[in-house]
């Protein structure tokens, strides 16, 4: 595993959860391909030699996984490992074991589940009442799948390599380390980073890992903790108004647009500039300016959804809101009477809001949401696209609202590199170098290792 703030000077090991507890797996299916050749191992030594197309399956009993191999069972323990025999194996498009039914999207309204194909090695353990799967493996060959998991197999050259590039700071980085009690560096989702093995990997992602192998982007003595979204809507938000900590001189709320760019909405420091910039499609680079929307599908990852990135919207009726915010925020509201944007961010987003509502017993009461996270996830079933929106109202019988219209724009926390803007600059022929330092500036990239 990676070791909280150390740089390391040769190509490191990962490892990457692909199933979680919160999955709550009970069993889980593996196929062997025709290469290269595995075997397995529980963790009192029993070994087995596995063949191509050999299915495993994996089932939970009372912290007990029970193993089969082509329905025959082989054996129990509480740990199973599988390991090719040589380190030396073919990369490319769907190498390695096939995994089925893989969460992608967790709890967000793009949620699927995938067959995953993982080079390297794969440990299977209990925790608690579920299965965990861990995949383990080298550093840049985790990265060529991170670039067409997270974007499509078709962007520009530029683009795959400044996501790879972007990757593996952020990775390196390793500020956050939510999952390492589980003895993982990092999850396979949208709550790190994307990886879903080779299941998209083509030749440009394997080129793209390639050309910038081992180079991270610096600040001072650091390697950047390089956050990024896939649209920041115009304008990139400042770290310290999404995350806890203290501000990072290299993600900051600049325009994401050329040199030179004008708006006469900006700076986005009221709520009438904030509208007036929602309102509209200035030409940022990941605007419709800079990528038709149209085409927009061509590019995204394989689990993203088509739809207005830049700007959208949603209209609530009031039934709606109001069945939405009480299971959201649990208010045993009889109606909602107002939605007052209390304190934003430089881009736009809502990072403090207020629902004043009328109680089922009559009064007038408020509640106050706080973080841009928790204001997404309470204005959506599952998940809203930014917290960058305004609020129309559509009048009703007295002072209750017939409806409630979310104008917004992007989508994800804006912070740092904007996938659809950095789409929008490779398409426009600007150079991975020139996209990274647009997104962090200040930085400087180094080859590490």
């Amino acid at each position: 595993m990676l070791q909280p703030d150390v740089i390391p000077t040769t190509e490191p090991g990962l490892r990457v959860g692909i199933i979680l507890p919160e999955d709550e797996e009970e069993s889980i299916t593996i196929d062997i391909p025709q290469e290269p050749q595995y075997y397995m191992v529980s963790k009192a030594d029993n070994k087995f030699d596995l063949v191509s197309n050999d299915r495993i399956e994996f089932h939970l009993s009372e912290s007990v996984i029970s193993v089969f191999i082509n329905t025959k069972a082989v054996g129990e323990s509480n740990s199973w490992s599988i390991k090719p025999i040589n380190v030396e194996y073919r990369i490319g498009n769907k190498a390695g074991i096939k995994v089925k039914n893989v969460i992608s999207g967790r709890d967000f309204h793009w949620k699927k589940f995938l067959d995953v194909y993982l080079l390297g090695c794969i440990e299977i353990k209990c925790v608690g009442k579920s299965l965990i799967l861990i995949n383990e493996l080298p550093i840049e060959q985790y990265l060529m799948c991170v670039a067409t998991s997270e974007m499509g197999a078709a962007c520009p050259e530029a683009l795959i390599e400044s996501q790879t590039i972007v990757a593996r700071s952020w990775m390196l980085a390793n500020v956050e380390m939510k999952h390492r009690a589980l003895g993982m560096d990092v999850c396979n989702d949208d709550c790190c980073q994307r990886y879903q093995g080779t299941t998209h990997l083509t030749e440009q992602s394997i080129k793209g890992a390639l050309n910038t192998s081992g180079k991270v982007l610096m600040y001072g003595d650091n390697i950047c903790d390089a956050r990024y979204s896939k649209s920041c809507g115009g304008v990139m938000e400042t770290f310290e108004n999404v995350w806890e900590g203290e501000p990072l001189p290299y993600l900051q709320a600049i325009p994401d647009a050329p040199d030179g760019f004008i708006y006469n909405a900006l700076p986005l420091n009221s709520e009438e500039s904030v509208r007036k910039w929602i309102e509209n499609s200035p030409k940022t680079f990941c605007s419709p300016a800079f990528v038709y929307e149209k085409d927009l599908k061509n590019y995204l990852g394989n689990v993203d959804e088509e739809g207005e990135y830049f700007r959208w919207n949603f209209r609530y009726t009031q039934k709606e809101i109001t069945a939405l915010l009480n299971l959201k925020l649990d208010i045993d509201a009889a109606a909602i009477l107002a939605i007052r944007p209390v304190k934003r961010g430089y881009s736009g987003r809502l990072i403090k809001v207020q629902v004043d509502y009328r109680h089922i017993d009559g009064q007038q009461e408020s509640v106050i949401m706080e973080d841009q996270y928790v204001i997404r996830q309470t204005f959506h079933e599952l998940f809203l696209y930014s917290s960058a929106f305004v609020i129309d109202i559509e009048k009703g019988i007295e002072d209750i609202p017939e409806a409630f219209i979310l104008k917004g724009a992007g989508w994800g926390h804006g912070v740092g590199y904007c996938q659809i803007g950095a789409l929008g600059m490779s398409l426009k022929g600007f150079i991975a170098e020139d996209i990274v330092y647009h997104y962090y500036p200040g930085s400087t990239l180094k080859k590490i290792y």
